[in-house]
């Protein structure tokens, strides 16, 4: 769901182009339990796109930064929390399935919600 949000909101070129990227991607599921209002307001491109940009920040992020707890600027322009208590990794408090993935240009972290941008 997360590749068909990128395409809707018209970041395919930007997450492919030349850099380092971290995403952190809801699984299906966290999709499928959204409200339906929130649904409906993701509809609307421009949020869906600031949504995704949420999602993405521009720069690798490994495990050590969850342990300090750091805050990693978004593409949104909003940071994340990241935290960890034992081996559980979180992000803005959502629990950190599978994580540090490499990709060619990304480093990936799967987690169980959606995250929504602070007003």
């Amino acid at each position: 769901m997360f590749v068909a949000a990128v395409r809707s909101a018209r970041l395919e070129r930007t997450l492919n182009s030349p850099g380092s990227y971290t995403l952190v991607i809801p699984d299906n599921s966290a999709f499928a339990a959204l409200p339906k209002a929130q649904i409906l307001r993701l509809r609307n491109s421009g949020q869906l796109r600031k949504i995704v940009r949420y999602h993405t920040v521009p720069a690798t992020i490994g495990p050590h930064q969850f342990a300090t707890g750091a805050t990693p600027m978004t593409l949104q322009g909003k940071p994340l929390r990241l935290s960890q208590t034992g081996s559980v990794y979180k992000v803005n408090g959502a629990t950190v399935l599978c994580g540090n993935i490499r990709t060619s240009n990304a480093t990936v972290y799967i987690v169980n919600k959606v995250l929504l941008p602070p007003r």
